[in-house]
């Protein structure tokens, strides 16, 4: 092996063992990224009998009433982050959020539109985040094992659908634990990315030491790098839907216990290299 390896292996080990973003997860009506923004319209009682009822259609959304309902919502501190930070594109996010709920469109369609439009957002500067420190990333990653729990768990009937490895039409209800869980892996990666733009440097590799002890980090927990980077546990579901998920839980707490260099650099791979297409 060449006393190099270069990251690209990490990365393809988890493009393969990822799928990709949560977003992946189209929002449920229940999922709706804000909750309605527009009053029903008013029926304005009638005078008599005979008088026809007058309906009060509801009040036009503004910029102003998208970013209220926003900050309202427990998506406030994205949104503080974006408007600070991406303020071209925040703007166009409202921008658009404005026109869509004027057009009337139904509260899934719109939190799913918003949420494509924040996935579009995330991809193009992903590899910023390569940057940050790495008490945000190991922030992130902790999450990332969280919610992996979750999805072997209590949501293990997504798991399949969140790798990318379910095409079924059918998508069960997201439970509570895992909707928190992506919502703060969203909010994560947009923090590492804030962080790391203005340090901005390639990722590296890593060296044949560090390989070696990735590695043995993964027998320990029962893994090997064959099987994991080719995905083949993917495969091996069985009738445990959650199985998968299990694995990379496992994955990455092998991970967390490396030395602060190394895992840095296959957490490069994992979240933040190969995914801007």
């Amino acid at each position: 092996m060449s006393p190099r390896i270069l990251v690209a292996v990490v990365v393809g080990l988890v493009l393969v063992a990822f799928g990709g973003f949560y977003f992946a997860l189209k929002p449920h009506a229940t999922d709706a990224l804000l909750p309605p923004a527009l009053p029903p319209a008013q029926t304005a009682t009638p005078s008599s009998a005979a008088a026809p009822p007058v309906v009060v259609p509801p009040p036009p959304a503004t910029p102003a009433s998208i970013e209220a309902e926003i900050a309202l919502s427990e998506h406030a501190e994205l949104q503080a982050l974006l408007k600070k930070n991406f303020a071209a594109e925040y703007d166009e996010l409202i921008a658009v959020a404005v026109r869509r709920r004027n057009e009337g469109v139904s509260d899934q369609i719109f939190g799913q539109e918003l949420a494509e439009r924040f996935e579009a957002i995330m991809r193009g500067k992903l590899k910023y985040g390569v940057g940050a420190s790495t008490p945000t990333i190991d922030k992130l990653a902790a999450n990332e094992a969280s919610l992996f729990h979750a999805l072997s768990t209590e949501g293990a009937g997504l798991c399949l659908k969140m790798l990318g490895k379910d095409d079924g039409a059918a998508v069960p209800a997201t439970p509570e634990s895992v909707r928190q869980l992506m919502r703060l892996g969203t909010l994560y990666r947009f923090q590492a990315i804030a962080e790391g733009m203005p340090t901005a440097r390639p990722a590296e590799a890593l060296t044949s030491d560090e390989m070696r002890g990735f590695e043995a980090s993964l027998a320990r927990e029962g893994l090997n790098f064959k099987d994991v980077s080719t995905g083949a546990f993917l495969n091996n579901s069985g009738t445990e839907p959650g199985k998968p998920c299990r694995t990379l839980e496992t994955l990455h707490l092998a991970i967390a216990r490396l030395t602060e260099g190394t895992r840095r650099k296959i957490y490069a791979g994992m979240f933040f290299l190969g995914r801007d297409k």
